[in-house]
This record gives C-alpha cells, structure tokens and sequence, in this order.
C-alpha cells in the first residue's frame, strides 16, 4: 500500500483525539494493530483467498486490537469511531486518484468496505465479549465475598432473636435482621446463578429421589408463616415422585408463590403439584394485576420486569430467569397466561426420568 503512512498517521491522529481523558498515550498505543489490520485488508483485495492472519492464540488483529482499547479505557462507541474514520480515510484518498470507472474499480470498494466490515465486527464482537467475561467475573466475586458478612448477620439476628435478654423490640428487630439477610443472600443466589447461565453451562442440576409434595408443603408453609395475610390454597394430585433437583425445585416454588404474592394484590394463590402421563406439572394461580401481552414474550428474559412493576426495587429481574434455566436443565418447560378473566397462571412441566 502505497500510502500506508498517511492512512496510519490519520488513524493515530484521530485516536489521539479520542483518547480517554485520563490517558496520554505514545504513538504504539496510539496505532495499535492498525498496520496488521490494514495489511489484511491490502491483502484480501488482493487475494480473494488470502488466509487470515492469527497470532499463537488464534487471535486476529482486529479481536487483538479490541482488547487494546478496552484495556486503555476506549469505550465501544470510539471503538466504531475508529473505524469509521478509516474508512473515510481512505476513501477520500481513493476519491482524489484518477479514475477509470471501469468494473474492478468498484469491485475493489465493494471488497474494501466488506474487508473493513469484517474487521469491525471482529472488534466489536471481542469488545462485547471481553466486558460481558469482566461483568461476570465482577457479580462472581460480590457474590462470593458477600457470603462471609452476611453469615455473621444472619448469626447476630438469631442470637437477637433467641436470647433469654432480649425484650420484645429486640427480638422484633432480630427478625427484621434475619429477613432482610435471609432477602440479601436469595440475591446473592440468584446473581451467582445468574453468572453459571451466562457463562454457557447452565444451572447445575443434583438429581436424587425426591418428592414433589413434600416439598411445595414446606415451600407452602413457609409462605404461609411469613405472609399471615396471604391465602395460599394447596392442591395435589397424584404420585409426584421422581428424580429431581430437590433445592433447584424448591426455588421454582418459591420465585412462583413469592410473585403470586407480591402481584396477586391480596388474592387467593393457587399452587397446584399435579401427576401427568410420565411428567410432573406445577401451576401456581393468582389474580389480581395481569402481566400486559407486550411483557410475557420477555417475562423469563433477565434483568427484564414490566414497565407496572419498573420501580419495584425489591427484586432485581432475575427470579423468573432463574426459573427458566433450572426447568431446562431439568428438560422441561414453563409457559404463562395472564388475562384480565382467568388471571395469572404459570405452568411448569417437569418430565420424570429425564437426564
């Protein structure tokens, strides 16, 4: 390439003025993988079959030059300004050269403009990837350091609540500590179960020989003790025996009820554990506000609530992505109604047997 130079000392000069405020980069950084970037495109135009370049770890200079930027606290929008400004570079040089307007000139732009593409995509595909690991990594590790000073709580709130020295507001305010502990750590379970999904695994399933009924009674009755005002009528219909994740089941019942409750605006709550042709099926009822047609298309996406529900702050938007992900590890499905008629009704199938 004939203007190399020029083509690089505008990429550098643009990305100086872009550069992050805090940063004063040299002019390495400044032309990071750009030369390789522009040598592949060179040689692409070419050589249609041209293979691609790789470094030891398989990676291109384009996904290479992602992690750059990221590192040096480019944001994904300078990221594509970069490019764009390539772009413009060397289309303005082509714009000034004698033309022929023959055929394999335009061709030529046509492959550039699908070379540079390619690049783009590759950049902006690492940059997302890289910030999706690094969101991982950062809710792995609240969750995981959360768990020591939160079990300390939880032990000063037991003590509050069962020492023979402790009056009424004492023990009262024991129980407000134990349930707000008891909240903070089914966030912490869920933003722990949420980075295991993302990461491409799955939830992780422990299936031993379990029980349905027995373990919606608990659910149940926990519901029961902690919402006194909540009518939460149980019905059960055959032998709902099978292997299962018994804890994994258990939070299906619980997200369920616990929504039921919270949205059912003081209606009856219906938990139905029912025995089917070769499956289990749990249905968990209420009426009261209905999830609008718009919503229940994304009702399982994460971090996705209702636009009613959007100043909500005592949930995350997880619960029921969480649900989800552990039905499918068990190969089953969930599905939800919701009409201003027959209200809401969400339906979990839980096949027997299947591993």
């Amino acid at each position: 390439m004939n203007n190399m130079e020029h083509i690089l000392q505008g990429w550098e000069d643009f990305a100086r003025k872009i550069q992050p405020p805090h940063r004063s980069m040299d002019v390495h950084e400044l032309r990071d993988h750009a030369r390789e970037i522009l040598e592949e495109v060179a040689m692409e135009l070419a050589n249609p079959d041209f293979a691609r370049s790789r470094d030891a770890s398989g990676n291109t200079p384009a996904e290479i030059h992602a992690d750059t930027r990221a590192v040096s606290g480019f944001s994904v929008d300078q990221l594509l300004a970069e490019y764009r400004a390539l772009r413009v570079s060397v289309l303005d040089l082509w714009s000034r050269r004698e033309k022929t307007a023959t055929w394999f000139e335009v061709e030529d732009m046509t492959r550039f403009n699908e070379a540079i593409d390619r690049a783009l995509a590759e950049s902006v595909s690492r940059y997302s990837e890289g910030q999706h690991q690094a969101q991982d990594v950062f809710l792995g590790i609240i969750g995981h350091d959360l768990r020591t000073p939160l079990s300390a709580i939880s032990l000063g709130a037991t003590y509050l609540m069962r020492s023979e020295n402790s009056d009424s507001k004492l023990i009262q305010l024991g129980s407000r500590m134990f349930n707000s502990a008891e909240r903070m750590q089914e966030i912490i379970d869920n933003l722990l179960d949420f980075v295991r999904s993302r990461s491409g695994l799955g939830i992780p399933v422990h299936r031993t020989e379990v029980d349905l009924a027995v373990i919606a009674e608990q659910i149940i009755e926990e519901f029961r003790v902690s919402n006194p005002g909540a009518v939460i009528h149980a019905v059960l219909e055959g032998d709902v025996r099978g292997r299962w994740d018994g804890a994994r089941i258990g939070q299906i019942y619980q997200n369920l009820i616990g929504n039921a409750i919270q949205y059912g605006d003081g209606t009856t709550v219906t938990v139905s554990t029912l025995a089917r042709d070769g499956e289990a099926v749990l249905i968990v009822h209420n009426g009261g506000t209905i999830i609008p047609q718009a919503v229940q298309p994304h009702i399982f996406d994460p971090l996705r609530r209702g636009p009613e529900h959007a100043g909500n702050r005592k949930n995350m938007g997880l619960g029921l992505y969480i649900v989800r992900e552990i039905v499918i590890a068990h190969h089953g499905t969930i599905d939800v109604t919701s009409t201003e008629e027959e209200g809401t009704t969400f339906t979990v199938r839980l096949p027997r047997q299947a591993e």
